[in-house]
């Protein structure tokens, strides 16, 4: 074989021969593979004279020069895409390995992860390609990995929820309906804080009529003893009182909604005692484990003694109230339990439960020197004032939903 330097020279004599023998005709130069670059060019970049790809990249060695490749390297700037690719069917830089600038070299964004090589966020999400390969471990090519109606940027960015996980705070609604359906928080499954997730306050309304779950909402069962009447008006008189309660809500409103729903007739008995509210709560209490509380209005309670006449009894989540004469009365002893059932106790404030304030100074159902047609809770205004409605926002108690299921 000939050194390389004889072969160049019998190149050039070989075309110079030729032009001179007329070959050529009337031309000045000679191009061999018709690659658009001179012979006398190709010997002096060491492309080949008789090839027009000398790298062989789908890129002429004319091309390349225009591009500014290297004719003798099918990759010129390394990226894993020959630079004949690059520029036919990729519309990359061949002269830059990430053409994007996002961190991801071409070849990569085609080959391993199937992204744009011309734009930084492929999937148009908010998130570089990048970011959603190694920080986020999102899918770069699809702008809500998780399929939630939210794409991943807005959910990292704006909302906090996973773009991974499409229902993120396991209420029973995907983010994407919480934003912009229902105006819910993704990251929190009770967003008004009454104990029922959101959503069951949305797909349960079998079990939670009217529930809003931007707005405070508290479900009472009310079981009645033949004989015995609660009457409506004294129902809605407590509702109103809870409807005007001076608390905010997520969706701007105030107050909370108070839902008494009867659950039917407890045989009747002469008297009442704990225990047998405990037998009438097993037997009679359609929606335990449901989120309710339960009441039972009752012919007498029992536990008199010869200096007390007791009229109602609680614990949180359960209440007996005696059925009593008079306009008005049931109701506000209901209303006194049921401060006790949601939560308010002698331990909130010395004055629940006793006469130590007056009625001015703790203007509270709450207080036993209440009027006995009295409905209301304190909101702080008086000189010794309790406020029951704050101390009920914050500790709100809400018996179990472990029996509740949502079905979306």
């Amino acid at each position: 074989m000939l050194p390389s330097r004889v072969t160049g020279i019998l190149v050039v004599v070989l075309v110079a021969g030729l032009v001179t023998g007329g070959i050529v005709g009337g031309t000045t130069v000679l191009d061999p593979d018709s690659d658009g670059v001179p012979p006398l060019v190709e010997l002096r970049d060491g492309t080949a004279v008789f090839d027009a790809d000398t790298d062989d990249d789908g890129l002429e060695d004319g091309a390349e020069k225009r591009y500014g490749t290297d004719p003798t390297a099918a990759d010129t700037d390394d990226d894993g895409l020959a630079d004949g690719r690059e520029v036919a069917e990729h519309g990359t830089d061949p002269l830059e390995a990430d053409t994007d600038g996002d961190g991801l070299d071409d070849g990569s964004e085609i080959h391993e992860y199937d992204t744009d090589p011309l734009a930084a966020d492929s999937d148009g999400d908010g998130l570089s390609d990048p970011d959603e390969l190694e920080e986020y471990d999102t899918d770069p090519t699809s702008a809500d990995t998780d399929g939630d109606g939210l794409d991943d940027g807005p959910e990292l960015l704006e909302h906090g929820s996973d773009p991974n996980v499409a229902d993120t705070d396991d209420d029973g609604l995907d983010d994407g309906p919480e934003v912009t359906e229902y105006g819910t928080d993704p990251t929190d499954s009770d967003s008004d804080g009454d104990g029922l997730s959101d959503g069951a306050e949305v797909h349960r309304q079998d079990l939670f009529p009217d529930a809003d779950p931007l707005r405070t909402d508290i479900y009472v069962e009310v079981d009645t003893m033949e004989r015995t009447h609660f009457e409506e008006r004294e129902r809605e008189r407590i509702v109103a009182e809870f409807d005007a309660a001076p608390l905010g809500n997520p969706d701007g409103s105030t107050g909370m909604a108070l839902h008494l729903i009867d659950g039917g007739a407890v045989p009747w008995e002469s008297s009442t005692t704990i225990g047998d509210l405990n037998g009438d709560r097993s037997q009679h209490f359609d929606r335990r484990g449901m989120g309710y509380h339960y009441l039972v209005i009752v012919e007498d309670v029992g536990g008199d003694t010869g200096r007390t006449n007791v009229i109602g009894r609680a614990r949180p989540g359960t209440m007996m109230v005696e059925s009593l004469p008079g306009r008005d009365r049931t109701g506000s002893v209901v209303m006194h339990e049921l401060g006790h059932s949601l939560g308010l106790s002698s331990a909130d404030f010395e004055g629940i439960d006793t006469d130590r304030y007056s009625f001015s100074s703790y203007p509270s159902v709450m207080n036993y020197n209440a009027p006995g047609e009295y409905y209301g809770f304190s909101a702080g205004d008086g000189s010794d004032d309790f406020d029951d409605w704050s101390t009920l926002d914050e500790q709100l108690f809400t018996p179990s939903t472990s029996s509740v299921s949502v079905a979306d």
